[in-house]
């Protein structure tokens, strides 16, 4: 029988709590999907601990916001406020489930790992030796973003964990690095902090290579649909939202097919419980999916989304960002690919805004004068974007 801690109003203001319950369950997300990988118990705990934090946070915002509504207005002003931390909570509730696979002994199936080689950022555990190069070193030396496309998200040092550590943090021998990155990224840090490369080990790759695609176009529709979803709120952009419904469609349909493909797979006897995790793998992600269709309703309503929303998403650590392009930039009439904007910034764009019109980026989407960039990434990477796009900062964008 879980305890359950006693909630009493505290005056704390709605931004604070929604920037707080925005960060800590994209987050646990990071570090739900780590913890499936590795079977790593001590990260799946420090999961289930933050989703605790995350309730006590929700209960706190409702209370914050029923002592603000005084009448209809000032409801309908807070509503989506609500829903979207409603949604928050959702999201930490589907880290929960994931790290719940590796509390409860469900196992982990060898097909994760093959899943997480193919997805677009993967997550790596590392352990820095005595003899690296890194030891002593402020993360912030390392400039591991610019070099290698990589981020350290948490640190865990004896018994405690550092999440979403400073830059001024330094890196000492034994720490036990969860870093995210692409695949090439995080293996060169590896070799880096351990002089040699992990090598997963999976069995039968062919036999499980499209329950793999599967279930990686899974996990990138339903973190596309958070970042649309976001970025909704802020254009209040009813293109986008509809983006975002047409996309749960698909997510439903994507998540049935992968059941039945992994339901008709011939898994041996002894692989039951693994294959058990990885179907739950995939509910959790359909939750996150859910979570970010109930964000985009907020616009789909018709609701003016509250300045506080816009607010928690520009400060959060994983933001939302828009950078408008002037007729200096070295992006206008290049290609997204040959841009090379997520190599420069870190930032990876989501939609370009033409006028009135949001257009779904493609690699070979040439970029215009005019051109408003909607990305998403580390806030560091906002401001390196807006220098990208706008070099003397003679665009602003509301």
């Amino acid at each position: 029988m879980p305890k359950f801690e006693k909630i009493e109003y505290k005056p704390i203001p709605v931004r604070e709590l929604l920037l707080e319950m925005k960060n800590l369950s994209e987050l646990m997300i990071d570090l739900a999907y780590s913890s499936a990988l590795y079977n790593d118990k001590d990260l799946a705990q420090d999961v289930l601990a933050l989703e605790s934090r995350v309730d006590t946070l929700t209960y706190l915002l409702d209370m914050e916001i029923m002592v603000a509504s005084r009448n209809p207005k000032d409801a309908e002003a807070m509503v989506g406020i609500s829903r979207v931390a409603s949604a928050t909570d959702k999201i930490s509730d589907a880290a929960a489930d994931i790290a719940a696979i590796v509390t409860r002994n469900i196992g982990i199936h060898p097909i994760v790992g093959e899943i997480f080689e193919k997805v677009e950022e993967r997550l790596m555990k590392v352990t820095v030796k005595a003899n690296s190069a890194i030891v002593k070193k402020r993360i912030e030396e390392l400039d591991l973003t610019a070099r290698m496309g990589v981020d350290i998200i948490a640190i865990r040092r004896n018994h405690d964990w550092i999440l979403n550590p400073k830059k001024t943090e330094r890196v000492f021998e034994g720490d036990i690095l969860i870093t995210r990155g692409a695949q090439l990224g995080i293996e060169e840090f590896k070799d880096l902090a351990e002089g040699e490369l992990a090598k997963l080990n999976v069995q039968e790759r062919a036999k499980f290579e499209e329950i793999v695609s599967r279930f990686v176009e899974l996990k990138d529709t339903s973190e596309l649909m958070l970042d649309l979803a976001y970025s909704s709120l802020l254009l209040n952009s009813t293109q986008l939202a509809e983006e975002v419904e047409a996309l749960e469609e698909r997510m439903d349909q994507l998540h049935t097919d992968f059941e039945l493909l992994a339901l008709t797979s011939d898994f041996k006897k002894e692989e039951a419980p693994g294959f058990l995790g990885l179907i739950r793998l995939g509910v959790a992600t359909e939750k996150i999916a859910d979570a970010a269709a109930d964000i985009a309703e907020v616009v789909l309503r018709g609701i003016e989304p509250h300045p506080i929303l816009k607010l928690t998403i520009k400060e959060a650590e994983e933001t939302v960002a828009q950078a408008c392009v002037t007729a200096e930039s070295l992006l206008v009439n290049k290609t997204l690919k040959e841009a090379r904007i997520h190599e420069e910034t870190g930032m990876w764009v989501l939609v370009i805004k033409r006028g009135e019109k949001c257009l779904r980026p493609r690699a070979d989407s040439k970029i215009q004068e005019g051109d408003v960039l909607v990305a998403s990434g580390y806030a560091e990477g906002a401001d390196d974007l807006k220098k990208l796009a706008s070099p003397t900062q003679t665009c602003k964008v509301e």
